[in-house]
């Protein structure tokens, strides 16, 4: 979700009559680009910059000593860099001022529910991030998610221990991200990032840009999840063929392309009312809870006795054991897998269309649910030409294991779609699920 993240920064230090706060918010891609959209077209980045810290400002909820006290932005300036996709990624730092002396409680409302680095530092604290200027990359550092702080401002400072104004600090921006990107994503600087901002583009280029965007799609569906683990398990115990693979791939991208244009829709138009960073935990339980239903309709049908006698073909005894394969399942796994949209295939949707070259974002965002796709059915594939290289004499294909294997197989369906559900909801963390 880093495409979708805001990083926090609080920094607490004692000055005369109260306390000044260096406050620092370090937007994705997506939120910048809402950003930008309720800024509006032509509008002066500085000057809104410190409206919105006054904004932002208002949203912190302060107290000293139980009374509720005002937050003056004294400075705000913003620094703008390209992102993945070569889309804008925004950093405001602000200097805040309270006033006052007491039992101070902090508390930071703005963004409630985004993900992201969230750091509050206390005057003798650790400076983890450098104000978000230098996330650690190590990939088992859980990013902190501190929005609340309590602290005793004493009722004298001396002057020494004033922050520096914003100005009076000169570091250079990167849009990092806590941890190292994975792979198949689109991240800052790379081929489809300078190919949408290429002033000229030929048929040459535009088919090299669809053959990265389909190893990219390939790669990503490499990466935990959609539904690699489902598609083998089905396939087997229900006696798939290669087209039945086929139709799960073809369903897989059609759902993915269709997911991603909704996504962007919602960012475009409706971000005001609906965070889409939201809605992948509804697709997710969706998706999750449709394999659910699909893997116990075949768990129960198969354990009263349909597909547990043999299946005797013109050819002999099949090397699968029999199972069924019914359309509205097909769709059903297939959808599950395409159902929860990359954040690196809404970037690259949402670059174009700001580029004006939509039909361009169209193109590479086909090539990559088509790279999704592929490797989804060459999974298949493999998994039925292993199946059938399985002996198929009588004592195996009669054995009690071989005829429950389309019972185990819908048993894992099911066990895994729940998996998925509960990762979704946020009952349990992932474990990257195939």
């Amino acid at each position: 979700m880093g495409n979708f993240s805001v990083n926090h920064y609080a920094r607490f230090t004692p000055v005369p009559g109260g306390v000044r706060i260096r406050y620092v918010l370090d937007l994705a891609e997506i939120p910048t680009f809402e950003l930008m959209q309720d800024w509006g077209a032509g509008a002066d980045p500085q000057r809104k910059a410190r409206e919105q810290a006054r904004e932002w400002a208002s949203k912190l909820a302060v107290m000293i000593s139980g009374r509720a006290v005002a937050v003056r932005v004294e400075k705000a300036e913003i620094t703008i860099a390209d992102g993945a996709g070569n889309m804008p990624v925004a950093r405001i730092a602000a200097d805040l001022k309270i006033e006052g002396a007491g039992k101070l409680r902090y508390e930071d409302r703005n963004y409630e529910g985004r993900a992201g680095w969230k750091e509050v530092v206390l005057p003798g604290g650790e400076d983890r991030s450098r104000e978000l200027t230098a996330y650690p990359q190590d990939p088992m550092i859980a990013p902190p998610q501190d929005l609340r702080a309590e602290y005793v401002v004493r009722a004298e400072a001396p002057v020494s221990s004033v922050a520096p104004r914003v100005d009076d600090i000169k570091r250079s921006f990167a849009p990092l991200a806590p941890q190292t990107a994975p792979q198949g994503t689109v991240v800052r600087g790379d081929y489809l990032s300078r190919l949408l901002h290429r002033d000229e583009i030929g048929w040459g280029l535009t088919l090299i840009g669809m053959a990265v965007a389909f190893g990219l799609g390939a790669i990503h569906a490499l990466s935990p999840g959609h539904g690699k683990t489902i598609v083998a398990a089905y396939l087997v115990g229900s006696r798939g063929t290669l087209r039945h693979a086929a139709f799960l791939g073809a369903m897989v991208t059609f759902t993915h392309t269709i997911s991603v244009f909704f996504l962007g829709f919602v960012t475009l138009f409706l971000s005001k009312y609906v965070l889409p960073e939201r809605l992948f935990p509804v697709l997710g339980a969706i998706s999750g809870l449709s394999i659910v239903w699909v893997g116990a309709t075949l768990f129960f049908r198969r354990l009263s006795g349909h597909g547990h006698h043999h299946h005797h073909g013109p050819g002999g005894h099949s090397h699968v054991p029999e199972g069924e394969i019914t359309m509205g399942s097909l769709i059903a796994l297939g959808a599950s897998g395409g159902l929860v949209p990359c954040p690196s295939a809404l970037v690259l949707i949402l670059s174009s269309i700001s580029l004006g070259r939509v039909g361009l974002g169209l193109i590479l965002l086909v090539g990559f649910s088509a790279g999704l796709a592929t490797v989804l059915i060459g999974i298949g594939a493999a998994v039925l030409f292993a199946a059938h290289l399985l002996p198929a004499s009588q004592k195996v294909t009669g054995s009690r294991t071989f005829r429950l294997l389309p019972v185990v197989s819908a048993a894992m369906i099911t066990c895994v779609g729940l998996v998925m559900t509960c990762v979704a909801l946020g009952i349990i963390r992932p474990l990257g699920i195939g």
